[in-house]
């Protein structure tokens, strides 16, 4: 009895949650939505550019399941995007990406990635 209960607890572990950390799926989101955030341009540093900061975002890329892909840099950034996108931002500013992250109860994901921004407004 105990050993079923085991196994069935460690199976929901396995398969029955999701991360701890607000990941959106990109690939349910509208298809002119998904468009707009992926073409958000990102400035990078040294860029002579005039903004002004609406907010700080941040995107987390984590493999929560087993069978889940890798958590890249690059998907933590579609994700900012599309947050930036979601606060009215027109680019992205100042990107800091952490290193990657092993297994956690904290996040429950296998690995993460997580990157903040600013969501920034261009001035003209």
């Amino acid at each position: 009895m105990l050993k079923t209960v085991v196994i069935l607890i460690s199976a929901l572990g396995v398969v029955g949650c999701g991360s701890f950390v607000p990941v959106v799926k990109l690939d349910e989101q509208p298809l002119e939505v998904r468009n707009r955030s992926m073409a958000m341009p990102i400035i990078g540093a040294g860029q002579k550019t005039d903004y002004e900061v609406l907010t700080i975002v941040e995107g987390n890329s984590c493999k929560n399941k087993i069978w889940d892909p890798a958590a890249t840099r690059t998907a933590a950034i579609e994700q900012i995007k599309f947050h930036a996108l979601e606060a009215g931002a027109e680019a992205v500013a100042n990107i800091q990406c952490g290193q990657r992250e092993g297994t956690s109860t904290r996040t429950n994901c296998w690995e993460l990635i997580s990157c903040t921004a600013e969501a920034v407004k261009l001035v003209k």
